[in-house]
């Protein structure tokens, strides 16, 4: 019997691939690569003889797999959105007996310059959490447990509105998101209409401007530096009459409206410095866009533009073509959208920083206190919108936020 073990089989000599580098429009590189026709046998005899029969398409994935990662390797440069293989023709490079070739493009992150941010201002509110507060809170809880009737004339604080709510990105077709059955209370007046992640004051008043026979809003909405339209549609209302307070205090199984006061002062606290944290990394997101000088790549700045024309193009009823201030426009939300992508993934990869799904409930709990409504009807809002994404962009800011609290200079304002 012959123990000797059998010999592995080398892996495949990928310095044999033949990759150029060669530096294009900051930060962009280019990588023109070219695999042998003998490696490219070799590897495709590896796999028959393991009892794998590639298809030239999967081959041709595992083909660009090897190769871009031997080139990153090469590269030797952190990429803040990795290599992506230039579009060809002929979708199906693989062929036997041929070299395997093709050309992508990748960036270099700017993470020196992102190193090099000091001295962040930041405004940090502070507010005191008096008896008016806390009485006008009780009162939103009585709306709450309140009994409900049909409504049809003019809006007012504590009418309770059923709608579609969508918001859209000037020149995208398809919305950001669209929530059917979207239930809200008109809030007071200079108080902000909260739908979702996005908070609107001009969507308030127009609530409360709404006249008899009305039955939709519109109103313009900046969104990371992104032109939006927010729209409520299909409007009913119902106008809601207080429930005593003797019933809050038996929905919530509390003994006393002392007891009660104390508990809606605290969640009132807690919610405000939730709101003042979220003001805040809006504050850092705003100085980083405006005092960090980075390259920002042109392939990732035209992939926005593209996007955002094919679909103004295909919004316009009459099939006219875009106007040159819209063009301007357009070019003008693809450089910001580029450039928060940008600064985002390099601090992602100066501070190591992932998002897992323990970050995704909390940012879920977050909402949901702060909306007074269940975790789980948050998680349907966003899965039904098509933005759980959205939840995962969050939880990153909160993270980067965190780790460049030592670089900030806060102001204390009430």
């Amino acid at each position: 019997m012959n123990d000797t073990p059998t010999p592995a089989v080398p892996p495949v000599d990928t310095s044999k691939i033949k990759i150029a580098i060669k530096p294009i429009e900051e930060p962009d590189f280019r990588f023109d690569i070219e695999v042998p026709s003998e490696l490219v046998n070799d590897i495709s005899s590896r796999l028959k003889s393991g009892g794998l029969d590639y298809g030239a398409k999967k081959m041709n994935e595992l083909l660009v797999t090897i190769c871009l990662d031997e080139a990153m390797v090469r590269f030797d440069k952190e990429s803040a959105f990795g290599p992506k293989p230039i579009p060809t023709e002929d979708a199906l490079l693989f062929k036997e007996d041929s070299p395997f070739k093709f050309s992508a493009i990748v960036d270099e992150a700017p993470l020196v310059k992102c190193k090099e941010v000091d001295s962040i201002p930041i405004i940090r509110h502070q507010i005191d959490v008096n008896d008016v507060l806390v009485s006008s809170e009780l009162y939103e809880q009585q709306l709450f447990f309140g009994t409900r009737e049909k409504y049809s004339g003019p809006l007012a604080y504590g009418d309770e509105i059923t709608c579609t709510a969508t918001l859209t990105i000037r020149g995208n077709e398809e919305p950001e998101f669209s929530l059917p059955e979207f239930k809200v209370r008109v809030p007071k007046n200079e108080q902000p209409l909260i739908v979702g992640t996005i908070s609107s004051i001009e969507a308030s008043s127009a609530l409360l401007c709404l006249k008899e026979g009305e039955n939709s809003i519109s109103v313009p909405i900046d969104i990371n530096s992104a032109q939006a339209i927010l729209e409520l549609k299909e409007i009913t209302a119902e106008r809601i009459t207080p429930s005593p307070i003797d019933e809050v205090l038996k929905q919530y199984g509390t003994p006393n409206e002392t007891i009660l006061k104390a508990q809606i002062k605290l969640s009132l606290q807690r919610n405000f410095n939730r709101e003042n944290e979220t003001i805040m990394r809006n504050q850092l997101f705003e100085f980083l866009n405006d005092h960090l000088d980075i390259p920002v790549s042109s392939h990732l700045v035209n992939y926005y533009f593209q996007d955002l024309c094919k679909k103004g193009v295909a919004n316009k009823e009459d099939g006219a073509g875009l106007s040159d201030e819209e063009k301007s426009d357009f070019q003008a939300n693809s450089e910001s959208i580029a450039k928060r992508r940008t600064i985002s993934a390099c601090y992602q990869i100066i501070f190591n920083l992932n998002v897992n799904e323990e970050d995704i409930q909390l940012q879920i709990c977050d909402i949901a206190e702060s909306k007074r409504v269940r975790p789980e009807d948050i998680t349907i809002e966003f899965e039904n919108s098509d933005r759980m994404h959205v939840l995962g962009n969050m939880a990153l800011e909160k993270k980067i936020f965190d780790n460049l609290q030592d670089k900030m200079i806060f102001t204390d304002a009430t």
